[in-house]
């Protein structure tokens, strides 16, 4: 096959091909971008879960303290 017959063919045949595939570097930064994206998003999460328990942690105590102030009340009467 002529060189300039191959090179033609295979610019035809990338040309074909081209929107079914995609290069590896391409590959390494999309999975490098989502993978920054996926871990910002499990950080947040974490720091809104750390932010629920803490509140619960508060209304837990808040709670006690009212059951303890009700105990009192029934006992005095």
């Amino acid at each position: 096959m002529p060189p300039s017959f191959r090179s033609k063919a295979v610019r035809t045949l990338d040309d074909a091909l081209s929107p079914h595939y995609v290069r590896q570097e391409d590959v390494a930064r999309a999975l490098e971008e989502l993978t920054r994206l996926l871990s910002d998003r499990f950080d947040a999460e974490a720091e809104a879960v750390a932010v629920i328990g803490q509140r619960l942690t508060e209304l837990t105590e808040l709670v006690a303290r009212m059951q303890d102030e009700l105990n009192d009340l029934r006992s005095r009467q």
